[in-house]
């Protein structure tokens, strides 16, 4: 598989500094994979299907939901416990009562 530099320039134009995520977009879509980068010290030993199925099993844990509602409840009531950015709290929240 190649990529001719007119392409790569092409995917790229306007840019006066190319980020990896730049990178990433351009390999996923020109390529049609998926691409998942982790750090060399971070090596995970978990699969993603192994990973998938602890966040199941944790996110369906009582003790665990009850505290993420406390914690919506807590957003609601100005006291920011979890992130700074509101938006990345509700996707969150809508994510994890979607899986439960």
């Amino acid at each position: 598989m190649s990529l001719s530099k007119d392409t790569f320039e092409q995917s790229l134009r306007n840019k006066s500094v190319v980020e990896l995520e730049d990178l990433i977009h351009l390999i996923e879509d020109h390529f049609g994979y998926q691409v998942q980068l982790t750090r060399k010290d971070e090596e995970s030993s978990l699969s993603n299907e192994q990973k998938k199925k602890l966040t199941s099993i944790i996110f369906k844990d009582p003790d665990v939901f009850n505290q993420l509602s406390q914690a919506e409840k807590d957003r609601q009531e100005g006291i920011s416990t979890y992130s700074d950015s509101e938006e990345e709290f509700v996707q969150f929240l809508d994510e994890i009562k979607h899986d439960k």
